[in-house]
């Protein structure tokens, strides 16, 4: 077979290629965040990343659920179309493959709220006996709040345990229906100030915060200081000890780069601050994290947006990132046949440099358990004859002999 003719079938490789995989070069229609239930601090951080989504050019759309331990379930299935969501639980990293994190964003503590009409138990395990409000099982808070007790003794088969949405949780217990209710929940959350502020209601410290973390590895103690809400009054009224969920931002290991880099500037901006319980620049980081840190999100604390995804629309950013290289090729190639007479020499290495290009594509999706088609067979046999031409050690060679068992 000719030069020429290689030339041409190289080309036409590529742009099959291109075409082929443009789907996922291009950016979600909609990126879909999962968040917990309305009102909760996960859906106040979700809609602000949101906002920053559509500001960067991306269709964003916030999902609640009030089972929000089960959020990094609908990350793990692809058919959700979930690619952002929370986690505030021990994560098993094994059960969730296809979820990575992409950084620490805060503390939620624990909040124990109790009726001054009840009187206060000397420790959690006074709360035998009680009625306890909390939201629904599946709940971080229930999850949380059930094992911090487990710690003390206190179970639904000596406590009267309800689980109820937040809203109504936190309803029901100004009313006076329970005796004390949990919630985790970011310190400003417009529920937290409500109750902190109910004159019926006091924030009971957590004395054994620090005994708690050791026993449940994912809670880390913290404090809310006395006037933290309002020092005049103060509220509260001195420091409340309390034992704190570590919070990730959690997305899918496939995520466009787009995606994840707007993420990563929105979760900064949102998360740099001070809070009630931790210091500015505390959050948001990676240190910590329930599951393995995005690659991407790596790359990104030490070296910030690329310019890529900093200067470019979204969708046109992303198909420059992924085809940068073959188009180089693909360019190099053309040049080459245009000029074929005179420019022998530089044809021979566009077509080298194709092929070896192409054949380390073929054998990185083998690596990630993606079958040659009839198509890619039948390329592999053209290409072959030039590439076995090469000297022994050279790359070309190399490649060809590592996917040679595969065709």
């Amino acid at each position: 077979m000719s030069r020429m003719s290689l030339v041409v079938l190289a080309v036409l490789a590529a742009v099959w290629w291109v075409v082929g995989n443009l789907e996922r070069a291009l950016p979600p229609e909609r990126v879909v965040i999962q968040a917990g239930p309305a009102g909760g601090s996960f859906d106040k951080h979700a809609r602000r990343y949101a906002e920053y989504l559509i500001r960067k050019g991306l269709r964003a759309e916030v999902r609640n659920q009030d089972d929000s331990l089960k959020i990094i379930d609908r990350l793990d299935d692809a058919s959700t179309g979930v690619q952002i969501g929370f986690t505030a639980q021990r994560v098993v990293p094994r059960e969730h493959s296809h979820v990575n994190s992409a950084g620490v964003v805060e503390l939620q503590p624990l909040f124990l709220f109790v009726r001054k009409a009840a009187t206060g138990p000397a420790t959690l395990a006074g709360l035998a006996g009680r009625k306890l409000v909390m939201p629904p099982q599946n709940s971080i808070t229930a999850k949380v709040a059930q094992e911090v007790l487990g710690l003390y003794g206190v179970t639904p088969g000596n406590a009267a345990f309800a689980f109820v949405p937040l809203e109504a949780g936190v309803r029901a217990l100004q009313r006076g229906e329970h005796d004390a209710g949990f919630f985790v929940l970011a310190p400003d959350n417009a529920f937290v100030q409500e109750l902190v502020s109910d004159p019926q209601i006091e924030t009971y410290p957590v004395d054994d915060s620090t005994g708690i973390a050791r026993h449940l590895d994912y809670l880390k103690p913290s404090v809310l200081v006395r006037g933290a809400f309002d020092l005049k009054a103060p509220l509260p009224p001195r420091d409340v000890a309390l034992v704190s969920a570590t919070v990730n931002v959690v997305v899918r290991e496939d995520i466009h780069p787009a995606v994840l880099y707007a993420l990563l500037q929105a979760m900064a901006d949102v998360h740099k601050g001070q809070t009630l319980v931790s210091d500015a620049g505390e959050f948001p980081r990676q240190a910590g994290a329930a599951l393995p840190v995005h690659p991407h999100a790596l790359e990104w604390a030490k070296t910030g947006t690329p310019w890529l995804f900093a200067k470019l629309p979204p969708a046109v950013a992303g198909v420059i990132d992924a085809y940068w290289a073959p188009l180089l090729a693909l360019a190099a190639l053309v040049s080459a046949f245009g000029s074929f007479q005179s420019l022998n020499g530089a044809i021979d290495n566009a077509v080298l440099a194709a092929a070896v290009g192409w054949l380390g594509w073929v054998y990185r999706r083998i690596a990630r358990g993606g079958q040659p088609g009839w198509a890619t067979r039948t390329l592999f046999r053209l290409v072959e004859p030039l590439i076995v031409q090469q000297p022994p050690g050279e790359s070309a060679r190399d490649r060809l002999e590592r996917l040679r068992p595969h065709m």
